[in-house]
């Protein structure tokens, strides 16, 4: 079974005329994503998104990403489609997946793409596994698990990261006996 770990970088923008009723809009400006075969990464795909709004100092701050860094970049409706065909016939794994992915089906959804996927949370699974951690946060159980976590915040990089803890997270569940996914929906506490 392949898997793609996938990571995103997002900007928050304001989107209302009216600044006491503000909608918060989030946009997707950096795609990270590592494919991993037999516990290998074998493929990356790294890519920023114009978000056609500016970068708040904040998101600037955090990712070091910049305007200037997306201006050029393909807008998400040119690069999910390839994305897409990257994940094809792969399990999706993310830290926090609920959230990356809610940006995935909604961008998928708006653009009438295809985003039937079966998806794998490693922090549910770093909560079933490594129970003595007090916090979830990718560098904590990065750590906990003594795997590099350089460039955090950055989409390629948190989402190499993300690969290792997942392939020692899987290793920590065949030690448990769980080999396929139907073995793992068993699992009480996940």
């Amino acid at each position: 079974m392949d898997y793609v770990v996938l990571d995103l970088e997002w900007n928050q923008a304001s989107d209302s005329r009216d600044a006491r009723n503000r909608l918060l809009t989030f946009e997707i400006i950096e795609i990270g994503a590592v494919k991993v075969v037999n516990g290998s990464i074998t493929e990356r795909f790294s890519t920023f998104v114009n978000p056609k709004v500016p970068i708040p100092f904040e998101i600037e701050q955090l990712t070091s990403i910049n305007d200037d860094m997306v201006l050029d970049a393909p807008t998400i409706d040119e690069i999910l489609p390839k994305f897409m065909e990257f994940c094809q016939d792969a399990v999706m794994v993310a830290h926090n997946a609920d959230f990356d992915m809610s940006f995935i089906k909604h961008n998928c959804s708006a653009l009438g793409l295809e985003c039937e996927k079966t998806v794998l949370d490693t922090v549910a699974l770093s909560r079933v596994l490594l129970p003595a951690l007090n916090r979830f946060k990718l560098d904590t159980v990065a750590k906990a698990l003594n795997v590099s976590l350089a460039h955090h915040h950055r989409a390629v990089d948190d989402a190499a990261c993300t690969a290792e803890i997942f392939v020692r997270l899987v290793e920590m569940l065949r030690d448990r006996g769980v080999e396929t996914m139907e073995d793992l929906d068993q699992m009480e506490s996940y």
